[in-house]
């Protein structure tokens, strides 16, 4: 996916041809035409800002030349400067290639017209370098740019700015060839230089800044990035008059470095801010508003909104080929976004196409560089799923030999372009013996970045790698490879559930309270920077001024872990990485009649792993993401509408039961005993969708009666089930250390609504003043929460519980209570998920509202503020609606599940959707009774389920939509 915040050197024409407001004192344009027709053409021309009305100024400029060339008096060297300016509005006008040819001229003259000629033959051939650049002409944009670097240190001292612009023109070449580290010294070089000799506060610096920033992102220093381009966009607005283009670009380079770094919630509102303010100022036609169409595009596009993004994708490109023509390169570029949204929507055909038309541009242009060699390896892909490998091998070769030359050793491209080879080859039926050690070596670099210091951006990391994990599955799969399946397996679920779990496994690792304390507080100071980051993206969206004291006090905190940590004896951050289990440990783990069943969706197919005490199988899946995607969707509507949907017609029992088949095939089956206990790892769709209530045999009944629903096959009925939040925590169960029972609860808070109301927007409950209280007052009570929680209090007992109810149930209960000593905690009350306010982006639990809210109290626990507790305790037990509520896309909003894992929980019992409290309160209680007596929570969990069911005095309580919301989560 291709943001335009990377591109660099189109920065190198907006320094050289900056706004006239920026101009220093020079002598006249072209003074040998003294003709007052010309002159005056020559003067308006230069009054139109390029960037703010580029088609103005091609105009104008275009008029000023025609008029010089019948003037007979005029010295070539004028006619070039001319030559000069219409090219620079050629340029911003999107006409790269025509710019490329006018430059170039210019540069001939001054060339010929000798050394007292130098300064404005450097400049000439620094635009032709930079459009040569920008053209994916990389090798002879290099050397132009040593060229024009030669010339100007014979012109100008080291603390110069012309110097400064050559490091920071031959390092945007650099950039684009992956040479970051070299691209990055060359500008920070040029930084260094015009802080020096440029006074406090000049754009030039900031914009520096913003390019360094773009360095910085493909490098994957993803803070320092997001943090050098939010001071520039500071900086110049605080320099610069209201409006002013640099302020819109550097803020559409701190929004694309969020992208980048996999922020797209948090980029969104921001980048339609910048989209907003581009087309009142500039016209919905300029070249800045198809590149905000495109990076807001990339945003949807990682939030699973494909369908949405492909059309901004389509509309930049429009955009551009409108200003430059058919083969407009930058229009070829968002063509390849608009590919990948078609191939993610299954347009197979739409992708080629436009691949293939990309392909032709690039030729024609000339262009080459990492965008040919994405180009190249999509097309490789497709010819591979449609069956024709040889074709696949041919493009994915020419993507190779590309990459040795543009990319260094180790870039992440050229691992997935290792993995790339060899999965071709595996979906068209190549045979192997076991995964080539290559393969596993690119897979394994790909994965060691993923840091859980900073779990988010892991989570990020993660997920734009998924498709070389996924790849590397089919490779493994097609090797019948089960223990490089199984390593890939863990990798593919890299979710942010996952990755909760094994940061608080990473503190256990740290060995020393002290260490462990260490690591703890790297990580909450990366999410309180995070926190801090996305208040000020949230202002700064909704047009407010931010205070960046927040992010800055953060960054500090954050720094001061680090360095603590890095001073103790063997601390490093080597130590931080993601952790990978074995098939050997997850089965010395495992005890008797117990599975684990993992499995992934994949571009070939899909792969299930079953692994018992005795050994692993693995399969292909029965079942493709689409099939599973419409299966859970009837699934889940007819769940969510409970009892009473039941009257008007069935319980739809053939998804429930093509939903089973698709992951447990015959082959998997085979292994697992009844009323043996399975741990699920899913993915897709299946993460939003409970598996007890899957069917193991089609079921031809009308289920529209208790009766047929009580008989019904559930998987429920025949194994207790959990969902593990990853392996790695799985194996650790047995070594956790043994706690007393006690409770902790909270609920029955005191709410004033209607039984029925419905539903509260959580956006209502977090407006400031009496509005924001009284939709918190307004949610409906939950009686039977009462009597859930003093019956646990009761199965515990006094010296072993401590209960808060009504009144007492607050959010400031919940951050002043002792919970570390909690071995069982549980939260009886409403969940709620984000509403439409843009300034709010996390669910929370409610309770009961505070006379004054304030910022310690608003009656709104949120995931974030959830992260921050410290828990030890073995199970917290989230009997609220909403606790779940996972979608199975990236924009899962399962947070709360995530955050009680973070904040160290070890199992956690969470709702898919909305619940009744009097069956809440009689699964939670009866889980506990017989935890407590000594069964397995998936156990006690299962025998509590069933007791819902087959009990005719509960209304509805056979309709898997009453017994059903409930996962249990984690070791």
């Amino acid at each position: 996916m291709a943001c335009n915040h990377l591109r660099i050197w189109a920065l190198s024409l907006a320094l050289l041809a900056a706004p006239s407001s920026l101009a220093q004192d020079t002598p006249p344009l072209a003074p040998s035409i003294t003709e007052p027709d010309a002159r005056a053409l020559i003067e308006a021309a230069e009054a139109i800002d390029m960037e703010q009305d580029p088609a103005g100024a091609r105009a104008a400029w275009e008029a000023a030349y025609d008029t010089a060339l019948t003037l007979g008096d005029v010295d070539a060297t004028d006619r070039a400067a001319i030559i000069n300016q219409l090219g620079s509005a050629i340029f911003y006008a999107g006409g790269r290639e025509e710019a490329l040819g006018l430059f170039r001229e210019a540069a001939d003259i001054f060339a010929e017209a000798g050394p007292d000629h130098a300064e404005a033959l450097e400049q000439s051939l620094g635009n032709v370098a930079s459009i040569l650049a920008s053209l994916g002409r990389l090798a002879e944009a290099e050397q132009v740019q040593r060229e024009v670097m030669e010339i100007r240190r014979t012109l100008y001292p080291e603390m110069h700015v012309q110097i400064a612009r050559s490091y920071f023109e031959l390092g945007s070449v650099l950039n684009a060839r992956g040479e970051l580290d070299e691209a990055a010294s060359l500008v920070e070089r040029s930084l260094d230089i015009r802080r020096e000799v440029l006074e406090p506060g000049h754009p030039h610096i900031a914009m520096t800044q913003v390019s360094l920033a773009a360095i910085l992102t493909r490098a994957y220093r993803h803070a320092e990035a997001a943090e050098l381009s939010r001071d520039a966009a500071e900086q110049l607005e605080a320099n610069l008059p209201p409006g002013h283009p640099f302020i819109s670009f550097a803020r559409s380079s701190y929004a694309g470095a969020l992208n980048a770094w996999g922020r797209y919630e948090a980029a969104e509102p921001l980048l339609r801010r910048i989209l907003d303010e581009r087309r009142a100022s500039l016209g919905e036609a300029h070249p800045q508003v198809a590149d905000t169409l495109n990076n807001l595009g990339v945003a949807l596009y990682a939030q699973g909104r494909e369908a949405e993004a492909r059309p901004l994708f389509l509309a930049a490109r429009d955009i551009y080929r409108t200003a430059a023509g058919a083969t407009s390169v930058e229009a070829a570029r968002m063509q390849m976004n608009a590919a990948d949204a078609a191939m993610a929507t299954g347009d197979l055909g739409a992708a080629r196409a436009e691949w293939l038309d990309t392909l032709s541009v690039f030729e024609e242009t000339g262009t080459a560089g990492p965008d040919r060699i994405r180009v190249l390896a999509e097309l490789a892909a497709l010819e591979a799923l449609s069956g024709n490998a040889p074709a696949g091998r041919q493009r994915l070769g020419e993507a190779h030999a590309l990459a040795v030359s543009y990319l260094p050793e180790g870039h992440a491209r050229r691992h997935e372009l290792t993995i790339d080879d060899v999965w071709i080859g595996a979906i068209n039926g190549r045979a192997m013996r076991a995964v080539p050690h290559h393969v596993d070596d690119a897979v394994m670099a790909l994965a060691a970045e993923l840091d859980l210091v900073d779990v988010d951006a892991a989570r990020d990391m993660a997920r734009s790698r998924q498709r070389a994990f996924r790849r590397a599955l089919d490779i493994a799969m097609a090797a019948t490879d089960r223990e490089a399946a199984f390593r890939y397996m863990q990798l593919v679920q890299t979710t942010g559930l996952a990755l909760a779990a094994e940061a608080t496994a990473l503190r256990g690792r740290a060995g020393e309270d002290t260490a462990a304390s260490q690591v703890r507080q790297r990580q909450d100071g990366w999410r309180a920077l995070r926190r801090a980051e996305d208040h000020y993206i949230s202002l700064l969206a909704a047009s407010d001024t931010p205070d960046p004291s927040a992010i800055a006090d953060a960054r500090r905190a954050y720094e001061s872990a680090r360095e603590e940590l890095a001073a103790m004896a063997g601390a490093s951050d080597a130590r931080t990485g993601t952790a990978l289990v074995s098939l050997d440990a997850v089965r010395g783990a495992l005890q008797r009649q117990e599975n684990v069943i993992a499995f992934a969706f994949t571009e070939g197919g899909g792969v299930v792993l079953r692994i018992g005490p005795d050994g692993a199988e693995i399969d292909r899946l029965a079942i493709s993401r689409d099939e599973a995607q419409s299966a859970v969707t009837r699934l889940r509507a007819a769940l969510e509408a409970g009892p009473s949907a039941s009257l008007s017609r069935a319980f739809p029992a053939a998804p429930a039961h093509q939903l089973h088949e698709g992951v447990f095939t015959p082959r998997v089956r085979a292994g697992i005993e009844a009323g043996s206990r399975l741990f699920i790892l899913a993915d897709g769709p299946y993460r939003s969708i409970p598996f007890e209530v899957l069917l193991t045999t089609a079921y031809t009944a009308p289920m529209d009666s208790d009766e047929a629903l009580r008989g019904a096959p559930w998987l429920i009925r025949d194994h207790g089930l959990a969902t593990l939040a990853s392996l790695s925590s799985f194996i650790t169960r047995e070594h956790a250390p043994s706690r007393p029972p006690y409770l902790i609860g909270f609920g029955a808070p005191v709410f004033e609504g209607e039984p029925d109301a419905a539903p509260v927007a959580l956006a209502a409950l977090l407006r400031s003043g009496s509005d924001g209280l009284r939709a918190l007052s307004a949610l409906p009570p939950l009686p039977g929460t009462r009597a859930e929680l003093e019956e646990l209090a009761l199965l515990f007992g006094p010296e072993r519980s401590d209960v808060r109810l009504g009144m007492w149930a607050t959010e400031t209960a919940v951050k002043t209570a002792d919970l570390d000593r909690a071995s069982v905690l549980v939260f009886a009350t409403h969940g709620l998920l984000p509403g439409a306010l843009e300034t709010v982006s996390e669910p929370a639990l409610a309770f009961t509202p505070p006379a004054q809210p304030g910022p310690f109290d608003d009656g709104l626990l949120t995931a974030s503020e959830i992260a921050q507790l410290q828990l030890q305790a073995d199970w917290v037990v989230l009997s609220a609606c909403n606790t779940f509520a996972a979608d199975g896309i990236s924009r899962a909003p399962d947070r709360l599940a995530q955050a009680f894992l973070y904040a160290g929980a070890r199992s956690l019992l969470v709702s898919h959707w909305a619940v009744r409290d009097d069956v809440a309160a009689i699964i939670t209680a009866e889980t506990a009774r017989r935890a407590l007596a000594g069964e397995s929570r998936a156990e006690a969990f299962r025998n509590a389920v069933l007791g819902v069911m087959d009990d005719p005095a509960i209304p509805g309580g056979a309709h898997p939509g009453v017994w059903g919301p409930f996962a249990l989560i984690g070791q």
